[in-house]
């Protein structure tokens, strides 16, 4: 998804397998669209448009991925897609929000991406809750909005969302906390997904020995 009707605009969004959408607009070559799951709006090229009939028994992929066959090809398709029944994997449930997120490392930072093949930050963050049964909204500064306030950082769960801000104080990061034995660890694309120690200042990386982002707040989102 662009943030405007032509092939040089800035992808600001990304299209899973099996998502479905309003169309609002159509031109010749793009169509202005409003996801279903999160009212997210962007422009697509009229060529990734494919119209499906499984939406009322499409299942969700939470493993990893899988590639299948679709109008005469093979595609590959990504961890919180959408897949036909005849396509339908193991459930997964039992999986802890950790363990899916173990699944990305690695993953390079997409800005605007959502998938196994390139993601950013809040991106991953809704793929993940969504493996887990819930939806939350696209961008960092709608997710901060939602769930309840952790008001201190050594009362922070596996599963809260930590999240990050400049020096105007405007959301830009978020993250996935999980609480160890003796330290918090959080989930996070930045550059690339990875695993780095929270505490009260925000994210500290080792391997540089400097801090990354700047904890502004964490939250909890109840399921």
């Amino acid at each position: 998804m662009r943030c405007e009707a032509n092939d040089r605009a800035e992808m600001v969004n990304q299209l899973l397998f099996g998502e479905t959408f309003q169309i609002l607009e159509s031109q010749e070559k793009w169509s202005l669209i409003e996801l279903t799951h999160d009212h997210y709006k962007g422009w697509v090229c009229n060529k990734q448009i494919s119209q499906t009939n499984f939406e009322s028994t499409r299942c969700l992929l939470d493993t990893s991925p899988i590639r299948i066959p679709f109008q005469n090809k093979s595609i590959i398709i990504s961890p919180g897609s959408f897949l036909p029944p005849e396509h339908a994997q193991p459930n997964n449930s039992n999986r802890s929000i950790t363990e899916l997120a173990s699944g990305f490392i690695g993953t390079p930072y997409l800005w605007g991406g959502r998938s196994i093949f390139g993601i950013d930050c809040s991106g991953l963050m809704q793929i993940l809750f969504r493996m887990c049964g819930k939806n939350i909204p696209r961008d960092a500064s709608e997710q901060a909005l939602i769930g309840n306030d952790v008001l201190l950082i050594e009362e922070a769960q596996t599963g809260d969302l930590a999240f990050f801000d400049n020096a105007e104080g405007k959301i830009i990061h978020v993250g996935l906390v999980e609480r160890q034995i003796d330290q918090l660890k959080i989930y996070h694309a930045s550059g690339e997904v990875r695993c780095d120690i929270l505490d009260h200042q925000g994210i500290f990386q080792q391997e540089s020995g400097k801090y990354s982002h700047n904890l502004r707040i964490i939250k909890r989102i109840q399921f």
